[in-house]
């Protein structure tokens, strides 16, 4: 289990808040689920902010041309809170994701890398669900 401290739990909520908080409860756990699935993983960071704030991976948290790098949550803001109350625990849940490495909105991605090597590379990343408007990949 990865240890966290109040930093990587603040990362997270954020991380998850800016990239999913139009997709509901579940879509905001599945980005934290993914989070969780990369970190160690090879080919990803071993640590949870070096996963989070690695360049390619989460462009809210790290590209700075990226519309939500710049948002913070409201003060009080009902899905962010939420991010942060399960943020600790949700190595510990059920994988909604089923143990995707990688999720996208299809119809606004434009990366013909993620199409290329992801989406039609179903040998080595299936399909393992959808989630609100998130396809979701191993």
């Amino acid at each position: 289990m990865i240890v966290l401290d109040q930093d990587d739990i603040n990362s997270l909520a954020l991380c998850a808040w800016k990239e999913a908080r139009g997709e509901g409860l579940e879509g905001m756990q599945a980005v934290l689920h993914v989070i969780f699935n990369r970190a160690g993983h090879p080919g990803f960071a071993s640590t949870i902010h070096d996963v989070i704030y690695g360049k390619n991976q989460f462009s809210s948290m790290s590209i700075t041309s990226d519309p939500e790098f710049n948002l913070q949550p409201s003060p009080g803001d009902p899905q962010f809170a939420y991010c942060l109350s399960i943020a600790n625990s949700i190595q510990t849940d059920p994988d909604c994701t089923l143990g995707a490495h990688y999720y996208a909105d299809l119809r606004h991605t434009t990366s013909g890398w993620f199409f290329n090597h992801i989406v039609n590379d179903t040998v080595n990343h299936p399909h393992t669900v959808k989630i609100q408007n998130q396809d979701f990949y191993v």
